[in-house]
């Protein structure tokens, strides 16, 4: 009985457990870094547009770098404040104009203000989700993201078709926004094409990743670091680095970098490679964008390589809850009391034959039924 109870409290415990304490802190250190930019809500808002518009800008020749701005989209919330538009929907459920509502919230005891803002988030939580940067940016902006959307589409369907393996035909680069830099026409040639090439000299990287591309799960990463070769997006360190790798390894990381292209874009991973400088930085950039997901190249425009000093490994910080760690105590109670309790009979049992005597078990048990049935037995 007393083993089944330990046992219960231990598979208790389990489920207590936090698989995901370095997550969390991770996910911390990436909102400060956005938090970190500016003193207060309404500088880091006024960041976010001036950012935000001259992503959208129009430049001579060049489209403009929709991926920045859409990383800048997901990225309003830890930058120019969830407390700022929370505390507008607080004016609006409550009929009170924005400075009016804003003395009041101030007034409030932090603890109810707090309260009250989330609340007032919560209300229109299911709506904003998805448009609450779109409502906030400034109206120019906005037109100029409608417009980029309806013109770059069928662009956006033919890169993604390319990059998981869908066509043999090349694709020009150059056509895709944030990668172009006014430098004519780069093309992307198949995995099958760069085969067929002559593999030696400067093209033996080319084709070493050309035969990843041919991985399955490495595929997509293989393809998106010959893009950022070819762009130049991949610093030179980091190619050099490239060219010494064997490949197993070579493979290895191409699957992180297929794995950044997932939790944010396949445009967005062939620039995030020019954070890279060591085949091990690849596995903390996978992180971090698991984290951060699509505002991980706000992150790093922001921030630069020192966006992954935000990842310090898989190392998962302390597991174990104050829930789990009770009930790992009361387990280790139950279990220490079912070990008291065959010791003492085998102790009991090795008294008594080696002295003929009934020992201290064997009397106790006697004493109890003697209690109990009123007779000895």
């Amino acid at each position: 009985m007393l083993v089944s109870l330990a046992g219960f409290w231990v598979f208790d415990g389990l489920r207590h457990l936090n698989p995901a304490a370095d997550a969390t802190t991770r996910a911390g250190r990436v909102n400060d870094a956005f938090v970190s930019l500016a003193p207060d809500a309404a500088a880091a808002a006024s960041l976010w547009s001036r950012e935000l518009e001259v992503a959208m800008q129009p430049r001579a020749g060049l489209p403009p770098d929709n991926a920045l701005a859409a990383s800048l989209l997901a990225a309003f919330e830890p930058i120019a404040g969830r407390e700022r538009f929370s505390s507008m929907l607080w004016a609006e459920l409550h009929a009170r104009p924005p400075r009016e509502a804003e003395a009041v919230l101030r007034a409030l005891p932090v603890w109810v203000r707090t309260r009250e803002l989330e609340t007032a988030w919560a209300s229109r939580a299911p709506q904003l989700d998805t448009q609450i940067a779109s409502v906030m940016a400034p109206a120019a902006v906005r037109a100029r993201i409608d417009r980029a959307s309806r013109l770059y589409d069928a662009l956006e369907l033919s890169q993604a078709a390319f990059f998981a393996g869908h066509e043999e035909g090349a694709l020009n680069l150059a056509l895709l926004p944030g990668l172009s830099s006014g430098a004519g026409e780069m093309w992307l040639a198949s995995d099958g094409a760069v085969l067929q090439a002559d593999c030696s000299g400067e093209q033996a990287l080319a084709c070493a990743l050309a035969r990843v591309g041919r991985d399955t799960g490495a595929g997509q990463g293989a393809r998106i670091l010959r893009a950022a070769l070819l762009t130049g997006h991949a610093g030179e360190a980091f190619a050099a680095s490239l060219r010494a790798l064997d490949g197993d390894t070579l493979r290895a990381m191409a699957s992180e970098l297929g794995a950044v292209a997932r939790y944010t874009s396949n445009i967005d991973a062939i620039r995030l490679t020019a954070l890279l400088e060591t085949p091990q930085d690849a596995a903390r950039l996978r992180r971090l964008s698991l984290e951060a997901g699509p505002r991980t190249l706000a992150l790093a425009h922001f921030h630069g390589r020192d966006a992954l000093a935000l990842d310090r490994g898989e190392q998962a910080g302390s597991r174990i809850t104050a829930e789990a760690w009770e009930r790992f105590v009361l387990a280790g109670v139950f279990a220490a009391l079912a070990f008291g309790i065959v010791l003492a009979a085998l102790v009991s049992a090795f008294s008594v034959r080696v002295t003929g005597r009934a020992g201290l078990g064997q009397r106790i048990d006697i004493a109890m039924r003697e209690l109990l049935l009123g007779r000895k037995t």
